[in-house]
């Protein structure tokens, strides 16, 4: 008769399952179901049924003609999706040249020039309040048929009518009702509404730069010209080069606020306005060409931003 004392001694013995892991294997499923659902409903749900809309008609049935009618709409030069395109690249531009602009100015708060508490508020104000107010007080503010223009005995005109007709121009421009000054109009509008976000977010990572660090380039006799490009760019490249990222993915989303202004007349119309338009007024005819153009864009635009990723993560970034 074998023994089987040495086979049990060889056999391992079975761990025991730790409670507390099966608990937080339970927590994070919980915690990741939501999230992944949320993904499933609204983000994959709705771009395959606007992919699938894209090779579709009205109708429902399959055809290439909503894809020949986008792309006949592109080489249009009159066309609402040219003239919106165009002044979305405007918008877009535009927000990255101020993204420069923005970073220098907060530079100077940072090295705190004279009156800089002054100038932060000022720059700020106009982000805190709300944008309709602020864009009926522009409008009024710049057109010649402004309720304003009372005040300065200049019936019809709001204050900038009055001014100009005062250095004698005359007739004042329909600034944001003729379509040489509309989409330049509404762009001065957003430079001057569009300082805040950024400067704050520029502000907070020269707070993290280390005083040790500026007072030794001061020491080694360093100009603020040298000071700002050899050692606070790379220093805050990291908040720079995500900022850049961030803009690069609204190439064909640059807009500003066209419905409060112009609701897309006088050739100011951009992308996202001719999606809201064709979505709002036009109706269920319209969904298949705006799917076919969103479509169309994001075609574009990934391997752009891809593009644009990897260059900018090919510069290296300062850890400290």
């Amino acid at each position: 008769m074998e023994s089987n004392y040495g086979s049990n001694i060889l056999k391992p013995k079975k761990k025991n399952k730790n409670p507390e892991r099966k608990i937080n294997t339970i927590f994070i499923t919980v915690m990741l179901a939501l999230p992944i659902l949320h993904w499933i409903i609204f983000w994959f749900v709705v771009n395959i049924n606007s992919i699938l809309m894209a090779f579709q008609i009205p109708t429902g049935d399959w055809s290439l003609e909503t894809m020949r009618i986008v792309f006949r709409n592109l080489g249009s030069g009159d066309s609402d999706l040219r003239i919106a395109i165009k002044n979305t690249l405007l918008y877009f531009s535009k927000d990255v040249i101020m993204l420069f602009f923005q970073l220098l100015i907060a530079y100077f708060f940072y090295k705190k020039i004279a009156g800089y508490k002054a100038f932060r508020i000022i720059f700020y104000i106009p982000s805190i309040i709300s944008g309709v107010a602020v864009a009926n007080m522009f409008a009024n503010f710049i057109t010649p048929s402004g309720p304003l223009g009372v005040i300065l005995s200049k019936i019809g005109e709001g204050p900038f009518g009055a001014i100009l007709s005062t250095l004698g121009l005359y007739p004042v421009p329909e600034f944001l009702a003729d379509s040489a000054y509309a989409t330049n109009t509404i762009l001065l509008y957003t430079i001057w509404l569009g300082w805040g976000g950024n400067m704050l977010l520029f502000g907070g990572a020269f707070a993290r730069i280390p005083t040790e660090l500026i007072e030794a380039a001061k020491l080694d006799g360093i100009t603020p010209v040298k000071e700002f490009i050899y050692l606070i760019l790379p220093l805050v490249w990291s908040t720079l080069s995500t900022l850049l990222i961030l803009n690069m993915t609204g190439l064909f989303a640059a807009s500003g606020p066209i419905l409060l202004f112009t609701k897309g007349a006088y050739r100011t119309t951009t992308i996202g306005y001719w999606i809201f338009d064709k979505v709002k007024y036009v109706g269920v005819s319209a969904y298949n060409e705006v799917a076919a153009a969103g479509l169309v864009f994001s075609a574009i635009g990934v391997p752009v931003i891809m593009f644009f990723k990897w260059l900018l993560e090919r510069i290296p970034t300062v850890e400290y």
